[in-house]
Order: C-alpha cells, then sequence, then structure tokens
C-alpha cells in the first residue's frame, strides 16, 4: 500500500473517530459484538473465492440517556412516525463496518475483468439509535466513510491470505474508485409470538439511502428455543434481553435496488459490462449459544442470489454462501 493511501486511510479513520467522539458516550456499555463474513465459513473452495468474499463488524451499545439528542430524536420519531412499544429502552449502537468484494478469479490474473463483479472495499463507521422493546424494534441508523483505496481492502485481504498461506489477490489496482459513503437508514422488526421458549415469527422492514446503497427490504424469519425477549435479526440483536442456553433461527429477505456503487460506480482503467440485478434475495440459518455466562456465540450460514448479470457470465453464477461467525457479550437483564 502507498504512503498516499496510507496517508488517506489514517485521515479517514481520524476523521470518523473524531466524529464518534463527537457523540456523547453513555458511560455504562451494554453490550458488545464482533462479526466476521466469509465464503470461506460456508465452506466454499479456495477457488471460489468471489464477489462478496470478506466482512468485519464491529458493534458496541450504549445507554441513551434521557434528554440526549439521540434519546430526543428516537421519542419524535416513535410519537410522529411509528410507534414503539411502551417502556422501550433507548440505545446508541457505535460500529466500524468493513466489507470486501472481489471478482471470481481474484488470484490467478491481474488483467482487469469488464464481465465480472469489480474489486471494491468500504469502510464506515456507523452511528444507530435503536429503540429496543417486547414485540418492535426500530433502529436509525447513520454510516460514514470511503470506497476505494482508502477502503483499505488490497491490504486487508492480502494480509489474511498471507497468513492463511493463499495466494495474493493481484488485481486491486482495478478496483472501483474512491467515493465516499453517505447512508441513511431505518429498519423495523416486530415479533408475533408468545414470549419464552418455543417459536415465534419476526418480520423486517427496512430503507437505506444513500451511498453505496439505495434500497427497500422485506424479510421474515423463524426463531425456535430459548430465544430473546423482544424481536432481533442477524446484525440487529445488541440490546435484546436474553435468557441463557441457545436457539435457533431462519429467514429470507427479499431487496429491490434502486443503486449499489460498489457494481454501479466506475473502476479504475477500464469500463465496466456488468448490470445491477434490481432485485435480489436471501435465505439463512443459524443458531446463538450461550457459550459463557453473559457471553454468546452466533453461526450463521446464508444463501445469496447474485447482485448483478454479466452479457458473457462467469462459469459459476450459482447462489453465493456466507458464513457468518460473532461473538458477543450480552448479560441477560
Amino acid at each position: 500500500m502507498s504512503g498516499r493511501v496510507r496517508r488517506r486511510a489514517a485521515a479517514l479513520l481520524a476523521g470518523l473517530g473524531l466524529a464518534a467522539a463527537g457523540l456523547p458516550v453513555a458511560a455504562q456499555l451494554r453490550a458488545f459484538e464482533f462479526a466476521l463474513d466469509n465464503d470461506q465459513f460456508a465452506f466454499a473452495p479456495p477457488a471460489e473465492e468471489r464477489w462478496y468474499t470478506s466482512g468485519g463488524f464491529i458493534r458496541a451499545a450504549f445507554d441513551a440517556p434521557a434528554g440526549s439528542a439521540d434519546a430526543r430524536l428516537a421519542a419524535a420519531w416513535c410519537r410522529v412516525v411509528f410507534g414503539c412499544d411502551r417502556d422501550a429502552r433507548i440505545y446508541r449502537v457505535l460500529s466500524l463496518n468493513h466489507a470486501i468484494y472481489t471478482p471470481s478469479l481474484p488470484a490467478s490474473t491481474a488483467a482487469p475483468q469488464p464481465y465480472d463483479r469489480p474489486y471494491a472495499a468500504a469502510l464506515s463507521l456507523g452511528a444507530d439509535s435503536v429503540v429496543v422493546g417486547a414485540s418492535t424494534r426500530q433502529t436509525l441508523s447513520l454510516r460514514l466513510g470511503a470506497i476505494g483505496p482508502a477502503a483499505l481492502g488490497e491490504p486487508v485481504q492480502n494480509g489474511i491470505h498471507r497468513v492463511l498461506g493463499q495466494s495474493p489477490t493481484l488485481g486491486w489496482g482495478w478496483q472501483v474508485r474512491a467515493q465516499p459513503v453517505v447512508q441513511l437508514g431505518w429498519s423495523r422488526l416486530s415479533a408475533f409470538g408468545t414470549s419464552g421458549s418455543g417459536a415465534d415469527l419476526v418480520l423486517r422492514t427496512a430503507v437505506l439511502a444513500g451511498n453505496p446503497l439505495t434500497e427497500a427490504a422485506l424479510g421474515a424469519m423463524v426463531r425456535v428455543g430459548r430465544r430473546p425477549a423482544g424481536p432481533t435479526w442477524p446484525g440487529e440483536t445488541l440490546g435484546a434481553r436474553e435468557p441463557d442456553g441457545w436457539h435457533a433461527f431462519a429467514g429470507v429477505e427479499g431487496r429491490a435496488i434502486a443503486r449499489d456503487a460498489l457494481i454501479d460506480g466506475r473502476p479504475y482503467g477500464y469500463a465496466s459490462r456488468i448490470e445491477r440485478e434490481p432485485f435480489a434475495g436471501s435465505a439463512f440459518v443459524g443458531a446463538s449459544f450461550g457459550a459463557v455466562s453473559d457471553w454468546r456465540i452466533d453461526l450463521t450460514f446464508a444463501l445469496h442470489s447474485i447482485p448483478f448479470s454479466s452479457p458473457i457470465e462467469p462459469a459459476t453464477m450459482k447462489p453465493q454462501r456466507i458464513g457468518t461467525i460473532g461473538l458477543r457479550w450480552q448479560p441477560a437483564r
């Protein structure tokens, strides 16, 4: 990685850190999570590393004190736009998010791949206001960051490859060009079913607007076992009260996509010939285990439809497999 890219990345992270420091973070940490996505976790052969290849997420939830800006925003949203549960709790969730995408031949050639998904990476800091209740959960989110060399896709991916003894990825010089991440989002989870053990149904509605994604999503998930009190969804769990033990889940989600800058963006040095698909879908199964007091391990296996089309389709255009491993500290209260 060049010194210029290092300086840009350092400036980005410093700016995002200052932005986070400007938030009046509550003194008490309520939950913490580290999650890693990878196609290798879904038993994909190394030769099939492609498209969405890896993602890393660090999330921390804090109380939002009464009278704070995000507590007032959440209360106004619940009062004016969508109702929230009585006695719902309000949290602020800070996150660091990193995602890496490659074409289907990442390590075997340094040539551009105009008929396949381009190399791309996105790095962002998130600040969410989350309202957690017994039957609904609402999230208002903001993401700020960068796409392009400053998102550190090449050094992160090739650093992991060196650790694993794999060949380096050669084509990052053709990645999607630099652009900012500025994205607003809203999601609502609704749980239907009796509390405690057994099965229930969770519905999810979500909208993202900005860069890189502008889309609307609708999903449904079934949970079985000693499940959390209140609705959850993979990646939207912090703040829920969870009993000791385990629960399993399975769900589907469909998305209508108006923009995806990681596909639609112009790559360096060549013209991409692929087109973004207007609709995409996912199916997933997983389980959450209360391994040690207040600590949980989350495992998820997902199938994702291919979000682009190509006039010369790669040989393996079947749905992509992604596995997620998460470690979460979340006291049962």
